[in-house]
């Protein structure tokens, strides 16, 4: 460690660096004289080896600073893509879910109401089976004798009977059960007929 208290050498220093000699007198006065050696030592050895100047050195320094803060993004950014793709899954699920709910339901309802048009053919046949009683027009009486049997007709035939076009006929038939068919073709039929699709026949068959 240099001693101090031991008088400074004159030394001829040239008129460009006698700025620089001020300053490093200065901060020698204040007690810095370690930092001094140490960063003029630091220096001396940058400039001999040719590694560069501090200047080369603070432009690494930043591009090192530079590079770990686009890490630094770049990771966030990936953060918030996961994040932001488990909210849409997680927004996905209920209404996937939701939709499952829907179909059981229309599923519930549809069997539902094949079951109450089932009940209904079955009481209106019950009906159909009872005995009637004999009527009397203008003094004379009748007993009423065997139902009239209808006999199965092409689709043009039962919407004409209908009172609808054959394209509502089809429709009806392909977008609901046949029991809910026969029901409709009741309600529409003016002797309140029930009519029943043959796959075979490709006729419309009626049942009384």
């Amino acid at each position: 460690m240099p001693d101090e208290n031991k008088p400074s050498e004159m030394i001829r220093v040239p008129t460009p660096l006698i700025p620089a000699v001020r300053e490093l007198s200065r901060l020698h006065r204040q007690g810095r004289t370690l930092e001094v050696l140490s960063g003029l030592d630091d220096l001396i050895f940058t400039l001999d080896s040719g590694s560069g100047s501090p200047q080369n050195s603070a432009s690494q320094t930043r591009k090192e600073i530079c590079d770990t803060r686009f890490e630094s993004l770049r990771e966030r950014l990936d953060n918030l893509e996961s994040q932001l793709s488990g909210f849409s899954d997680r927004n996905e699920t209920p209404s996937t879910k939701h939709l499952n709910d829907l179909e059981q339901k229309i599923d519930f309802i549809n069997n539902r109401l094949a079951q109450f048009a089932e009940a209904i053919i079955q009481i209106q046949s019950n009906l159909n089976n009872q005995p009637r009683r004999g009527k009397s027009y203008y003094g004379n009486s009748y007993n009423q004798g065997q139902p009239v049997k209808f006999q199965p007709i092409t689709e043009e035939s039962l919407a004409s009977r209908l009172g609808v076009t054959p394209e509502t006929i089809r429709k009806e038939r392909e977008s609901q059960p046949a029991p809910l068919f026969f029901a409709w073709s009741k309600r529409k039929d003016t002797s309140g007929i029930g009519w029943e699709f043959n796959q075979k026949t490709g006729l419309y068959h009626p049942i009384t």
